[in-house]
């Protein structure tokens, strides 16, 4: 070999190197993030470069067997070729999501920084005497409810009228309807009790009673049960509401800790500008915010269609480290106005320009 094909080839093997290495080190990134929270970087960094060059030498044997007019391998070829494609669609995936997290990433936790910090400060102002208004027209309209029952129930088991004497059908009617109205709301409240008032079994022996002098006995048994079933739903729903007063104060408590994210550790993460710096800091903020925001935070940060998700009006921060999840929005259109084309672009150069430059180096 002649000293400038020399030069050449090392020239070649120099640029194949030098891009390769890039996408090496943005899918690299991009597996760290998904599988080891960031950690092992250039551990990972190594074995993706030599599963490269490998795929780089797929690609060089599928064009040796192309070019074969005779003795050509059908299999070889089949082999390679899925060798390489795997590898470069495993590549270009990770590489693409490598440059949305970091063209997208600190905007993508600043964003959902200030949404949760707005999210409280909307629905802390209202504050724990809207809250207060809410439960006490929860449990008037539920004891009107059950009020109205017991004077219906109190009426029937006192009528005269033909086939309406005593405890019957119609009594057992208003107590299972009443059973009903207390149960209706149980998991809005989580509420697990079970709210029994007639039971077939224990109080068949007062079903057909007609005796006048009985009967006064029955409605007080069976008044005080629906008080008593009452009163233990209006303790659930007084505990549900005074659950949303204790989130409502730890909310107002997280004001301080975005505070301190906001004012001390954001500027330093833009000023590093890394996709480890915002990763290590997502942590951070996810931990000691995001997670203790309630599902309904969540919920306001799409838009929906049907069950399914439109767009997100706040993109995640969890979600931008899982690639699968950055594709399947990328396919589906839901990363308002966050656009990636020309990191596609970029992603596939890098690719192309590394692979073509393999294949002249190993040509003879």
């Amino acid at each position: 070999m002649n000293k400038g094909k020399l030069i050449l080839k090392l020239a070649l093997l120099t640029g194949y190197l030098l891009f390769s290495g890039f996408s090496a080190y943005f899918t690299a990134s991009s597996l760290s993030l998904n599988l080891l929270q960031g950690s092992n970087l250039w551990f990972i960094f190594a074995l993706v470069l030599v599963v490269a060059i490998l795929a780089g030498w797929c690609l060089t044997n599928v064009i040796e067997e192309l070019k074969k007019k005779v003795g050509a391998s059908r299999s070889a070829f089949l082999f390679n070729l899925a060798g390489f494609l795997v590898f470069w669609a495993f590549s270009f995936t990770t590489n693409v999501h490598y440059f949305f997290v970091e063209k997208h990433g600190y905007n993508i936790l600043t964003k959902e920084l200030a949404g949760a910090k707005n999210y409280i400060i909307q629905n802390t102002e209202k504050s724990n005497r809207a809250i207060d208004e809410k439960k006490a027209l929860a449990q008037d309209a539920l004891a009107s409810q059950v009020r109205t029952n017991i004077d219906a129930f109190s009426r029937e088991i006192q009528n005269t009228l033909n086939g309406h004497t005593g405890f019957g059908e119609a009594c057992i009617s208003i107590l299972k309807s009443t059973e009903s109205i207390l149960s209706a709301d149980s998991k809005m409240y989580g509420d697990n009790n079970e709210y029994k008032i007639f039971d077939d079994s224990r109080d068949l022996g007062d079903v057909g009673i007609t005796q006048r002098n009985l009967l006064p006995a029955l409605q007080s048994k069976y008044v005080n049960r629906m008080m008593e079933q009452l009163n233990k739903k209006i303790i659930v729903i007084e505990n549900y509401y005074n659950r949303k007063k204790e989130q409502n104060d730890e909310l107002i408590d997280l004001l301080g800790t975005i505070d301190v994210l906001e004012k001390q550790h954001l500027p330093a993460v833009l000023k590093d500008g890394s996709v480890n710096a915002y990763y290590t800091y997502y942590e951070q903020q996810n931990g000691k915010v995001i997670d203790k925001m309630p599902a309904d935070f969540a919920k306001e940060c799409v838009t929906m269609e049907g069950d399914k998700i439109k767009e997100f009006k706040i993109y995640p921060s969890k979600r931008m480290f899982d690639t699968m999840s950055v594709w399947g929005d990328i396919f589906s259109n839901r990363l308002m106005g966050m656009t990636m084309l020309q990191w596609i672009i970029i992603a596939l150069i890098f690719d192309i320009v590394a692979f073509i430059l393999f294949t002249l180096f190993r040509k003879d």
